[in-house]
């Protein structure tokens, strides 16, 4: 769904592979800290969830919460936000972050994905989570939901365990279908799991929630490859209860990059002001429109997308408004010895599907392996004073000025 984000040509590549080995203790340091903070945030986000709550309100709360806890840490270095906080609800899939005038008002029932990412010093951990919010009757979720929700931890679960040296990224795709299948869902088409480096959150071969539709078996091959040792993953599953197939919102994208391949000399003062804020605040990560300074520089961003200076992650929907997704998202190190989870799955919300896993099935047989272990506790973070609903980030009028 998004472009690829390469790196710098000012960063040597002898320094980029030092900079990316898990043997390293201040690399697995950084990498666990980031992950402590995820770990914290996300749990805190989702306990804010319930009907009559601004989704505006839950992104802002994310990211401040965010800031209060990187703010500490490393000061000598970059450190924040790697990916904002985005609350998709029902339909919509990912990137959905957005400003006070697009608001949506959770009610009972909705299926609520969360995903949000920390970096410290440019090492990334990032995790996503659906929950339901609570009808008042005690009683599990049933239904479509349920059969979304169930099929998506299977699958994330069963991924995980096979994110291992030597298995092929088609293997683990025919598995997340497979699961999806038994509970009548669907990969979502464009979503995907990526290897992470250091300030590079898409750094190399995706492993893919489904196969492209116009894929040939003899093509395969060409498409596929090895997990290796030594990798950082953001293993990211979502599928839906439609087809998986995917359209465009009527939003305009809330979520952009910098694209540090490209440069313009820019003229209008709203697009200079917009590019200073996203290279003093972002650098290479993406970031909400929520987190420029005001209206004048969310006017620039026009200006700097038409001239290629930072790349869009649009709102997709599923095809059918009926349709709901699920997500589950992690960060995962691949070593030699198998994958190690860095951030940790949290309480999944009470559902029950009518369908289950069939026995002596690849799905179920991969689901019977041990589960796959933490890195470690995590560590205990100071608390911080972010209050929730507190901070809103209204609209204000401004003037424009044309190039």
């Amino acid at each position: 769904m998004a472009t690829n984000m390469e790196m710098s040509l000012s960063y040597p590549a002898s320094k980029f592979e030092a900079d990316n080995t898990l043997t390293n203790p201040v690399v697995l340091e950084k990498y666990q800290l980031a992950a402590d903070i995820v770990n914290a945030v996300l749990p805190n986000v989702v306990s804010k969830v319930s009907a009559g709550v601004s989704v505006c309100d839950l992104c802002q709360y994310g990211d401040d919460l965010i800031e209060a806890q990187t703010k500490n840490m490393y000061k000598s270095t970059e450190r924040g936000i790697a990916v904002p906080t985005c609350v998709s609800v029902n339909n919509y899939i990912q990137y959905f972050s957005p400003l006070a005038e697009n608001d949506i008002t959770l009610k009972a029932g909705d299926i609520v994905k969360i995903e949000l990412g920390v970096h410290i010093d440019g090492y990334i951990a990032t995790a996503a989570h659906t929950t339901i919010v609570a009808n008042t009757t005690g009683e599990p979720v049933t239904g479509r939901a349920a059969d979304v929700v169930a099929a998506t931890h299977f699958a994330y679960e069963a991924a995980i365990r096979m994110l291992r040296p030597g298995v092929k990224a088609s293997e683990i795709t025919r598995v997340i279908t497979e699961i999806a299948a038994y509970f009548r869902c669907q990969p979502v088409e464009g979503t995907f799991s990526s290897p992470m480096k250091r300030f590079v959150l898409r750094a190399g071969k995706d492993i893919e929630n489904r196969f492209l539709d116009e894929l040939i078996v003899q093509d395969l091959d060409k498409f596929d490859f090895e997990v290796e040792a030594n990798q950082v993953y953001q293993l990211n599953v979502i599928l839906s209860t439609g087809s998986g197939e995917v359209k465009n919102t009527e939003y305009k994208p809330f979520v952009y990059q910098r694209d540090v391949n490209k440069s313009y000399q820019l003229k209008m003062k709203s697009a200079r002001q917009a590019y200073a804020e996203v290279n003093a605040n972002h650098t290479v990560f993406p970031f909400a429109t929520r987190s420029l300074s005001g209206n004048m520089a969310r006017l620039g961003l026009t200006s700097l997308l038409y001239h290629e200076l930072i790349t869009a992650y649009p709102v997709m929907r599923t095809k059918l408004p009926s349709d709901v997704a699920a997500q589950f998202k992690g960060t995962v190190l691949v070593t030699a010895e198998g994958p190690v989870r860095n951030t940790r799955a949290l309480q999944l919300p009470y559902v029950h599907s009518q369908y289950c896993i069939p026995e002596f099935t690849t799905a179920a047989n991969v689901l019977k392996t041990p589960a796959v272990k933490e890195i470690r506790q995590a560590k205990a973070l100071p608390s911080v004073d972010v209050t929730f609903g507190e901070r809103r980030i209204e609209k204000e009028d401004v003037e424009m000025d044309m190039e």
